[in-house]
């Protein structure tokens, strides 16, 4: 699409060389502000957005779009049903987003336990790796690895350093009680009414 842009705003046609490239294309896309020439980046524009729906799925909104993909799709991993190139873009973007926000785990169904930032120690695929790197499904839900104990998503066999993370892991869980209310997410780009 940006080659496309590119041929159009330097020779008027739908393709061009660069040798009729007459300013590089980081400093067309760069704002105005900072001496560029404005042109929006789509495709930056594009992920944007894909964020935005994101953090829409996540968030407790009462939309019936947002019901009817929560039965379609596992926020935590966003694998389901739903196929195409959106929703691989959606799950692509889905680590980014989970950087991006700090969640207060509330049933825990759309929280990641490894992946995002919810437990008081901070992201446990971080702070845990030999015990991470032991764990069956990675994005597993909160609620999930709950119901079932921590045990049942690990691996038979754990290294001397993932069973001293588990013995002090499963501790501090035993102080994490889930609720009937929906997880919500934090971050400075989440505006007063929820928006990112």
């Amino acid at each position: 699409m940006d080659a496309r842009r590119r041929a159009y705003i330097w020779s008027g046609e739908e393709k061009t060389t660069g040798a009729v490239c007459i300013v590089a294309w980081d400093k067309v896309t760069t704002s105005k502000h900072y001496g560029g020439f404005g042109v929006r980046n789509l495709r930056a524009q594009n992920q944007c957005l894909l964020l935005k729906l994101l953090h829409r799925l996540h968030s407790a909104t009462g939309s019936s779009w947002t019901h009817w993909v929560r039965d379609h799709v596992d926020l935590p991993t966003m694998d389901g049903d739903l196929a195409g190139e959106h929703w691989s873009m959606l799950r692509h973007l889905l680590p980014i987003y989970q950087n991006l926000t700090v969640v207060d785990v509330g049933d825990g169904a759309t929280t990641s336990f490894w992946r995002d930032d919810w437990f008081p120690m901070g992201r446990l695929s971080n702070n845990l790796p030999a015990l991470y790197s032991h764990c069956i499904k990675p994005a597993a839900a909160v609620r999930t690895i709950i119901a079932d104990g921590l045990r049942a998503h690990l691996v038979p066999r754990l290294t001397q350093t993932a069973t001293q993370d588990l013995l002090v892991l499963e501790g501090m869980l035993n102080q994490v009680v889930l609720t009937d209310n929906s997880d919500c997410r934090r971050s400075p780009l989440i505006d007063a009414v929820g928006k990112l």
